[in-house]
């Protein structure tokens, strides 16, 4: 306990010889500034999946990864470059029946690949091609932009200047100004899917070079909070 009452008695010390208030509380106003961006997503993320069945897991296995390499020729076909193609996961299973004593019936095996396209006009033919060569499942396509820090950046600044501006009308409401900045906080956003689509196992797609887009990508919504103290003059 000593310590401690040396500390407050120096503090004492020090701003009574100042002419201050000894140790009192800051004077502060505290608000927090929201900003919201509309942006157009200018990429997607398509998630792929192929699925076959045998009754054997090597060959389950086999027409999988025959299947695979279609689709991956396929996108380098169509530009995708090597960075942009994930497998996401490669699973095989038993399929048991167990009506009958836990009896493997079947095998399947599983693939799933992220496949990223940059180019959003060639998003129809990136499925049609993908579809013709051995993808069952078209899983989901998550939209995003390719400048998501800048619009990040942007929102952020809007958020702190809407903290300045609320503070400074509190402020005069009652009477008083605003000084220098105290403290700033950022909000941490959840991140989560700004679009999603997808087609069910199994769905085949015609091909149909005359047809409009069939996929929309709207407007991704950027968000950022900062909350922010001021000295209260």
């Amino acid at each position: 306990m000593r310590p401690v009452a040396a500390v407050v008695v120096l503090c004492f010390a020090a701003l009574s010889a100042q002419g201050q208030e000894p140790c009192t509380n800051p004077k502060i106003v505290r608000t927090t500034g929201t900003a919201e961006l509309k942006v157009t997503p200018d990429q997607a993320v398509i998630q792929l999946g192929v699925e076959h069945q045998s009754a054997t897991a090597k060959n389950a296995k086999a027409a999988v990864a025959e299947a695979s390499r279609k689709i991956l020729a396929a996108l380098k076909a169509l530009g995708i470059d090597d960075k942009d193609i994930q497998t996401d996961y490669l699973y095989l299973r038993p399929l048991i029946d167990y009506r009958k004593d836990l009896r493997i019936t079947n095998f399947t095996a599983e693939q799933s690949l992220s496949v990223k396209v940059r180019d959003l006009a060639k998003l129809d033919d990136v499925m049609d091609a993908v579809m013709s060569t051995g993808a069952n499942s078209i899983g989901g396509i998550d939209y995003q932009s390719s400048d998501l820090r800048k619009y990040k950046d942007e929102a952020r600044d809007a958020a702190a200047k809407a903290a300045r501006e609320k503070a400074e009308a509190l402020a005069k409401a009652l009477g008083n100004q605003i000084g220098k900045t105290y403290s700033i906080e950022e909000v941490q956003q959840i991140e989560g899917y700004y679009g999603y689509g997808g087609l069910a196992a199994n769905t085949s797609m015609e091909v149909d070079k005359s047809r409009a887009p069939s996929t929309a990508p709207g407007e991704l919504t950027v968000k950022a909070s900062v909350t922010v103290a001021f000295d209260l003059l």
